[in-house]
């Protein structure tokens, strides 16, 4: 756990913008997003998964036939991923949030995900590329997948998440350093699949 730390802070002292925070998410910030992902899920998408704590709970929670796209632009964090976690199900993509509809479908998964699961810090972004992020994600997704992430501030994520998704949810999880929003959203099912 303190290696995660240190990993953590020293990617946040490499690219304070892209980090985010100084420690990576508890196991109940973990928990509390993962909630959201449908049991049963066969493709879920993780956006930004640092040293790991979320994807952990995912793979804990997932069946053995599932897969998880972990995306990731560090590239210490991804070796750190390939190393620390060897599970089949977990593919860990060196590539920009906003390639994950190509990168699900050449993956094998054309006709979209169950689910995206975000540990972006979308405070930290331009307007338009936290657009773009949303996007993306969005049309990953089949009708009816979640999307799923948190921040520390409401105003960067749930305003795009109503406007590109229609709706979102708002809760919060104290047991976090820092206490954190934890923020969801679903595809229309009358929404048209990716493609």
């Amino acid at each position: 756990m303190l290696t995660d730390k240190l990993r953590f802070l020293w990617g946040f002292v490499r690219h304070p913008r892209e980090v985010g925070s100084i420690t990576p998410s508890s196991r109940f910030l973990a928990r509390a997003v993962t909630s959201h992902v449908p049991s049963g899920a066969r493709a879920v998408a993780e956006l930004g998964p640092g040293t790991g704590p979320i994807t952990r709970v995912l793979l804990e929670r997932l069946e053995p036939a599932a897969t998880v796209l972990a995306l990731e632009i560090d590239a210490g964090f991804c070796a750190d991923l390939r190393r620390l976690l060897p599970d089949a199900r977990l593919k860990v993509l060196e590539a920009p949030a906003q390639r994950l509809p190509q990168l699900a479908s050449e993956a094998g998964f054309p006709t979209g995900l169950d689910a995206v699961v975000s540990g972006l810090p979308f405070a930290n972004f331009p307007p338009p590329l936290r657009r773009e992020i949303v996007q993306a994600a969005y049309d990953a997704l089949k009708p009816g997948g979640v999307f799923a992430g948190y921040g520390y501030a409401p105003f960067a994520l749930p305003p795009l998440l109503r406007s590109v998704f229609g709706s979102c949810r708002l809760g919060y999880e104290w047991r976090n350093v820092p206490p954190a929003f934890v923020i969801s959203a679903r595809k229309p099912a009358s929404a048209p699949g990716p493609g």
